[in-house]
């Protein structure tokens, strides 16, 4: 075995450019001694310390952490560093773990709502749904995305990504009634609080109730779905205010209009599916 290898055979031996050995040796981290011509020349003990930073920087430690572990190196700071470096990989499981949990949530959404039937009216019972709100007339369906956004951004505490949440917007009955179409008046987050049903009310997993500025009360809602393009939301929303006539229902809040699938999924506008909502209650 010879004592000394010049930098390329370094290079060769380790997979490693000649430019990440020369900042090894800028830093600190490695000495390689100097021949003639000053060309670089590593002994069997810069091997050993090359050995030592390839595999901490393989699990993942940055190489100023592997510079002042090789600056101090025994067996307390190596149990210390180690011990460090396995609470940083259980957070980024966790994190992980979120991550895989929003996405089956995303599909799980889609194919639920894929097949959903259109053009029929339901009596839905609805939990108390707390809300984060923001209140801004808007008069385009290409605003409510942007006033989402903004949303989102003053709560990003609590909403880190608009991927998987249920949001929508509000209209007045007394506007779609006087043919003021597409004024919505508020964009909404429903926290994930709780699943309307047509029998019973069930909270769903994590309920969160903390934090909110604004609740869709628990009551009966009729409730509709359309596919398509949004501007069939005017004639869609006056045909919801009819159908509460025809049944003789007394209307108690705004109509809501809801994007359970829109372009976050697709962007084929006829895959698109819209939910209208109107809180009701029978007539005295």
């Amino acid at each position: 075995m010879k004592d000394y290898y010049t930098i390329s055979e370094i290079s060769k031996l380790y997979g490693i450019g000649t430019d990440s050995l020369r900042y090894y040796e800028e830093i600190g981290a490695l000495e390689p001694k100097r021949g003639k011509n000053n060309y670089r020349l590593y002994r069997l003990k810069d091997i050993c310390r090359l050995n030592t930073i390839r595999d901490l920087l393989q699990l993942g430690f940055s190489m100023k952490q592997v510079r002042a572990y090789l600056d101090d190196m025994n067996l307390e700071n190596t149990l210390c560093m180690l011990e460090d470096e396995k609470k940083t990989i259980r957070e980024q499981q966790e994190q992980l773990r979120l991550v895989e949990k929003s996405i089956e949530r995303r599909m799980e959404h889609i194919q639920k709502y894929r097949g959903t039937e259109k053009n029929f009216y339901r009596l839905i019972c609805c939990p108390n749904r707390y809300c984060l709100r923001l209140d801004e007339d808007i008069t385009r369906d290409e605003e409510v995305d942007f006033a989402i956004k903004r949303l989102q951004k003053r709560h990003e505490d609590k909403i880190r990504s608009i991927g998987d949440q249920n949001f929508g917007a509000s209209l007045s009955p007394e506007d779609v009634r006087n043919g003021v179409y597409n004024l919505f008046h508020s964009v909404f987050f429903i926290l994930r609080d709780g699943e309307c049903g047509e029998e019973k009310v069930q909270l769903g997993e994590g309920v969160s109730q903390e934090g909110y500025d604004f609740l869709l009360p628990e009551g009966i809602y009729l409730s509709t779905f359309y596919r398509g393009e949004y501007r069939q939301s005017p004639q869609r929303a006056l045909a919801l205010l009819e159908e509460t006539s025809r049944r003789g229902l007394e209307i108690t809040g705004d109509i809501l209009e809801l994007y359970p699938v829109d372009n976050r999924y697709t962007m084929k506008t006829e895959e698109f599916v819209t939910e209208l909502q109107i809180r009701v209650k029978e007539r005295n």
